[in-house]
């Protein structure tokens, strides 16, 4: 069964807006007295806090990740701009590009390993004039 108060903020604050208005103005014909909505009261006052305050907090969180990201852009680009000017210099050696934390050349050649397994292949041509191919691997041949 599905809850009558709704669970986005948004249409909470509209919903409570109203049920918190309608008691306010009718609570002698529900059968209330003031010391019964007393309560409602101040956590609707709180909510109304709250809720605009959250939101002004979101929307700045969100304008600061937007300026972040931006400036890390544009600081990459400078970095990567700079640091291919550096690898093409011969005054800068291994020892200070390892310093700087950028990629170190590799100047031994190796050997790629041989693989322990080999791919499998299938054909499924069970439908026709369509021919559907799959590879696995020898070793795991129920993974693709």
């Amino acid at each position: 069964m599905p809850d009558y108060i709704p669970s986005a903020d948004a249409a909470f604050d509209t919903w409570e807006l109203n049920f918190f208005g309608y008691v306010l103005t009718n609570f002698a014909t529900l059968g209330l007295v003031a010391g019964d909505i007393a309560d409602l009261g101040t956590a609707h006052t709180a909510w109304t806090a709250a809720y605009p305050a959250h939101s002004t907090a979101q929307a700045a969180a969100q304008a600061a990740r937007q300026t972040k990201d931006d400036t890390r852009a544009t600081l990459e680009a400078e970095i990567r701009s700079l640091t291919r000017r550096l690898q093409a210099s011969p005054d800068v050696d291994d020892t200070e590009r390892e310093a700087m934390g950028i990629t170190v050349p590799d100047t031994v050649a190796t050997a790629a390993a041989v693989p322990a397994t080999r791919p499998l292949v299938t054909v499924d041509t069970s439908q026709r004039l369509r021919h559907v191919i799959a590879f696995v691997d020898e070793g795991a041949p129920t993974r693709k």
